[in-house]
């Protein structure tokens, strides 16, 4: 599958998927999932691989056997043992601090 995917809700991918996904509350990437897309959600679990960049609100999960190539940038990472990730992580602000988007600086309050 390619394409851009604006999702409202939980999205799970199990098989390929090439593209961007934007606004999804909640991302899941199956073991057998691969992903070469540029992703922007609430919160990811990721069993499988991804590449490109990953930006959420909330949480990253990357679980034991998950390969992500490219940059993190998230409130929360979780990492288990087992996971391969090349690429830079970046922790966003929370509260009224300032977060990022798209590469301005604006502030939440």
């Amino acid at each position: 599958m390619h394409g851009t995917l604006m999702v409202s809700g939980t999205l799970r991918i199990d098989g390929e998927f090439e593209g961007d996904i934007l606004n999804c509350e909640r991302l899941e990437i199956g073991e057998h999932g691969f992903m070469r897309a540029d992703i922007e959600v609430r919160e990811a679990v990721i069993r499988g691989r991804v590449v490109g960049n990953i930006r959420a609100l909330g949480t990253v999960e990357m679980k034991a056997g998950a390969r992500v190539e490219g940059d993190v940038a998230a409130m929360t990472v979780g990492m288990e043992p087992g996971v391969h990730f090349t690429g830079r992580c970046t922790m966003l602000e929370t509260g009224s601090e300032a977060v990022e988007y798209g590469g301005e600086s604006r502030s939440r309050s």
